[in-house]
């Protein structure tokens, strides 16, 4: 508890707390830190004691590890290596976390050198250094043929300054739910890492907005790590996967009832009888997705489990190898159509790191097809652990660290241009002057532009009786209406991309005569 406490305040008044008092701290201090995983609290103190022996490459090493393992700016870590690896006999793993810092911040043929100097130096890890430069090599092809997308960060009432991960939205985009690290959540603590401990918090849309997002409430917020791992396509459970002391990687069921999800409780022990970390349930409720290791730091891979006719989950089995890979896989998320499986996995051709993956089951041979990397730059040289994608195929949800972010990681909508964009129809009439005594023959012409791209559409009524239809995507539209003799009409349309799509709205202009 006193350790707890320690850490807490040192993190509450921030880094400058060092530069103020750092002769008070040493690098006894810092190597305590960095024992428990805290290279947040590390990483400071490190830097301190640099300065007064700025020669010292072991330290200049650990500082380097902790950028690696941090979101503070991995790119970072770079220089550090650099310096240890002109040092003679300096250990060959400089050479190793050196190459994926380089893999990292896009110098791919600088990392694929220091991966071959690894090699060479270390030769009965030669599997690992190859493994490495195939990595290099899948990245380079994917960044060549980047797929069409666009990133929209949540913005502040989704993403704070901390780490917002794990999105889970339902099939109708209205409700999110996700994992923070956010100061003032319920635990009220810091965790030995240095972050805030985590909690699950929701959003709803709102008028084609998300609203600010809230902490769920403690029948799933508690004093210990809770994070959401998995929802229904229709928000009716949720997933939870809760980090206690006495017992490492469970996962728990989470109903909603009345509008609010009731306390959780565990998968059965069959399920929960290894160390499992995620896991993803159908629209029927009749399939179960878990990621599994036999134990805390092994390997994982992604199994299925089905409902019996007595209500019982069968024993889980294991996805075969066009899914599973000899690395890990993560994050197994079941699209509303039951078949498409999208998953996070270090093996396949990832280009660095977790990428995300989809593969689609094959109801007639009862196979999955081979796993499909989503593309660059949905996935990139670091991290992507999981995704979740709206019916039509058209929007998903991920997290990321991005220039653009409000802070370590944000959550983002991804849009596939390539995917049929909805179109929301405005349906109306034209009146011209006295609605009484309405022309025989309406020439009437409407012109939409789009503010943002300045794309034009153009759209004209039904001559005979001024009967309007538009058909317009997301965007906001400056509007003009113009006839002969008549004073021109100006509006300004909004369509929604969240959400499902509207079909049809009224829309009805009147113009003056000049």
């Amino acid at each position: 508890m006193i350790r707890f406490f320690f850490i807490f305040c040192l993190f509450f008044f921030g880094f400058n707390l060092f530069s103020q008092t750092s002769k008070k701290f040493e690098k006894e201090d810092a190597d305590e830190h960095f024992a428990h995983h805290n290279y947040l609290m590390a990483l400071p103190i490190y830097k301190e004691v640099l300065k007064k022996d700025k020669e010292n490459s072991d330290i200049q090493y650990r500082i380097a590890e902790c950028y690696l393992n941090t979101n503070l700016n991995k790119v970072e870590a770079i220089k550090y290596l650099e310096f240890c690896s002109k040092v003679p006999k300096f250990t060959s793993e400089v050479w190793l976390k050196l190459g994926n810092a380089y893999r990292i911040g896009n110098k791919l043929e600088e990392a694929k050198n220091a991966f071959e100097k690894y090699k060479e130096l270390e030769p009965k890890k030669k599997k690992i250094a190859d493994r490495e430069i195939e990595i290099c090599n899948n990245a380079k092809s994917l960044m060549l043929n980047p797929v069409n997308v666009s990133f929209t960060n949540l913005g502040k009432e989704i993403n704070s300054e901390f780490a917002d991960y794990y999105p889970f939205i339902t099939q109708d985009e209205s409700f999110l739910a996700f994992t923070t690290r956010r100061k003032g959540q319920t635990a009220g603590r810091v965790e030995s890492d240095g972050y805030y401990a985590s909690d699950v918090y929701t959003s709803t849309l709102e008028k084609g907005k998300w609203s600010k997002a809230e902490n769920i409430g403690m029948k799933i917020n508690s004093s210990l790590d809770e994070q959401v791992v998995g929802m229904k396509p229709d928000g009716s459970e949720m997933l939870i996967y809760i980090d206690h002391i006495d017992k490492f990687g469970d996962i728990y069921s989470s109903i909603k009832k009345n509008g609010s999800y009731l306390k959780y409780t565990p998968f059965p022990e069959n399920i929960n009888n290894k160390t499992e970390h995620s896991a993803s349930i159908s629209s029927d409720g009749n399939s179960l997705f878990i990621v599994r290791a036999e134990e805390k730091d092994a390997q994982t891979d992604i199994y299925i489990c089905r409902k019996l006719p007595s209500g019982m989950w069968s024993e889980p089995l294991k996805i075969g190898d066009d899914i599973n890979s000899i690395y890990n896989e993560d994050f197994p998320y079941l699209s509303a159509d039951g078949v498409t499986l999208y998953f996070s996995s270090q093996g396949h051709n990832t280009m660095g790191g977790f990428d995300l993956f989809k593969s689609v089951w094959n109801q007639e041979d009862n196979t999955w097809t081979k796993a499909v990397n989503l593309g660059y730059p949905v996935n990139t040289t670091d991290d992507e652990r999981s995704i979740c994608i709206t019916p039509d195929n058209r929007v998903g949800y991920v997290s990321a660290l991005r220039p653009i972010g409000k802070g370590d990681l944000d959550i983002y909508r991804v849009r596939f241009n390539n995917v049929d964009q909805k179109l929301t129809l405005f349906i109306g009439n034209v009146e011209l002057g006295d609605s009484l005594n309405q022309p025989k023959e309406f020439v009437v012409n409407v012109l939409a532009i789009n503010e943002q791209s300045h794309e034009e559409f153009s759209f004209a009524t039904n001559p005979t009786n001024g009967k309007l239809v538009m058909a317009l995507p997301f965007g906001t539209y400056n509007i003009s209406v113009t006839a002969d003799g008549y004073a021109e009409l100006k509006d300004k349309i909004s369509v929604s991309d969240l959400g499902l799509a509207i079909s049809e709205e009224k829309k009805n202009y009147k113009l003056k005569k000049n």
